[in-house]
C-alpha cells in the first residue's frame, strides 16, 4: 500500500476542515445571502451574455457597483481599459494583471487587481471561482509580493483556489448545501453554476466567521 505524503495528508485535512466550516455553518450562511444579490448577479450574466457590453453603459454602472469597482480608487482609464478586456472575452489571467498594472489608480500608482480580475474571468466563463477577501479568509490562501512581483503569487493562488473548487464540488454534504440554495432561491442549473453558487457560500462564511 502505498502511504499518502505529508503534503497529500495536509490538503486532505484542509479540505476536511473547509468543508465541515461550511457545513457546520450552513444555516447562518445561508440566511445571509439575500435575494436582491442573487438577482442583480443574474441580470449581468444575461446582459453579458446578450453581446458586446463595451458600449453598455447601464451593465458598467451595475457591474461597477455590484463588484464594488467604483469604491476601490480606480481610475477611469483603468475601469475603461476593464471593460475592454471583459468585451474581448479575454481569459488569460497573466494577461489580465499585466494590462491592469499599467494603469494607475486615483492616488497615483500600480497596483496588481487580482480581485477583479477573476470577477472579469467569472463573467466570462461562469465556471471560475472569484478570489476575494472573504475566500482567503475561508479557504486560507493567500498572495505576498509587490509590483509585478505578485502577479507570479496570484497565479499560484487562483490555481490552488480552481483546485479546491474542483473536491469541495465533489463532495455530497456541500452538493446537497448547493441543491438547498437552488431550492430556497428556485434557481434551475441553467440559471447560475454551481460553481456560483459555492462564490456565494464562501462569501458568505467569510462574513460569519470574521465577526
Amino acid at each position: 500500500m502505498v502511504r499518502p505524503s505529508k503534503g497529500e495528508y495536509n490538503l486532505k485535512y484542509m479540505y476536511k476542515e473547509i468543508i465541515d466550516n461550511i457545513i457546520n455553518n450552513q444555516n447562518e450562511i445561508l440566511s445571509k445571502i439575500d435575494k436582491e444579490s442573487i438577482s442583480v448577479y443574474l441580470y449581468l450574466k444575461k446582459e453579458y451574455e446578450k453581446g458586446s457590453i463595451k458600449d453598455n453603459k447601464v451593465f458598467q454602472f451595475v457591474f461597477r457597483s455590484f463588484y464594488r469597482l467604483d469604491n476601490a480608487g480606480l481610475s477611469d482609464e483603468l475601469k475603461t481599459h476593464y471593460f475592454k478586456l471583459l468585451s474581448n472575452k479575454n481569459i488569460k489571467l497573466e494577461k489580465i494583471l499585466l494590462e491592469l498594472y499599467d494603469f494607475k489608480t486615483l492616488r497615483g500608482y500600480n497596483a496588481v487587481q487580482f480581485s477583479f480580475a477573476t470577477k472579469l474571468l467569472h463573467t466570462i466563463d461562469n465556471r471560475l471561482p472569484i478570489f476575494d477577501a472573504e475566500a482567503s479568509r475561508v479557504l486560507k490562501i493567500r498572495v505576498s509580493g509587490s509590483g509585478k512581483e505578485k502577479i507570479k503569487s496570484c497565479l499560484t493562488a487562483y490555481k490552488k483556489m480552481k483546485q479546491t473548487y474542483l473536491v469541495l464540488l465533489e463532495d455530497k454534504k456541500i452538493l446537497i448545501l448547493i441543491n438547498k440554495f437552488r431550492n430556497k432561491f428556485k434557481l434551475k442549473d441553467k440559471d447560475i453554476t454551481n460553481e456560483k453558487i459555492l462564490d456565494f457560500i464562501i462569501w458568505s462564511l467569510g462574513k460569519v466567521i470574521s465577526k
